[in-house]
């Protein structure tokens, strides 16, 4: 399913309602929007692809894709994995489960040092009507473990606000901030 062909305000509520809930039922626990400078098909590369996220969000080191899970055997799409490296939490296991290039994802993330469980962030892009893009960023589990359930949200929200504003510096425009919902 396609809703992002004429993407608008909406779509991003209509993505929560058709493709995350499709995924998971955990409440939404950060959300965040941010203005670039760029239109879609420049932003979502280096939102999407592991090496070009390695240039802006502080974790990342690179990573691998595989294309063989994809809807479209080979080729990006529902279904395909990417394995994002890290710098002191070894790999991040993601799988995609809804794409369409250059409007809108979702991922799941796993990893064992992560105490959270049903994961599904979604990033979406619309057109800012100055020849950039907004970009929503939302951020869907539940808490598990004892202590790390208390740092894990003020840790990430520290790596996220701190790659999108290196990613605003690099692509122009006002960047934005991701908090707790």
């Amino acid at each position: 399913m396609n809703i992002m062909s004429n993407p608008t305000t909406s779509t991003v509520k209509e993505l929560e309602l058709n493709e995350v809930r499709r995924v998971t039922q955990a409440p939404l626990r950060m959300a965040g929007t941010f203005d670039f400078a760029v239109p879609a098909d420049v932003l979502f590369p280096r939102i999407s692809e592991p090496e070009q996220m390695a240039a802006w969000f502080p974790l990342l080191k690179g990573g691998d894709l595989d294309h063989g899970t994809s809807e479209e055997a080979g080729d990006w799409g529902e279904g395909f994995k990417r394995q994002c490296y890290t710098n002191g939490m070894g790999t991040l296991f993601e799988t995609i489960h809804y794409w369409d290039a250059p409007n809108a994802y979702t991922y799941e993330v796993k990893n064992f040092m992560m105490p959270i469980t049903d994961h599904l962030a979604l990033m979406a892009i619309t057109p800012n009507g100055s020849g950039g893009s907004t970009m929503t960023w939302h951020q869907y589990f539940n808490l598990k473990g004892i202590a790390m359930r208390h740092m894990f949200p003020t840790m990430m929200l520290g790596m996220m606000n701190k790659g999108m504003a290196t990613l605003a510096k690099d692509l122009g425009g006002k960047g934005g901030h991701i908090t707790r919902v």
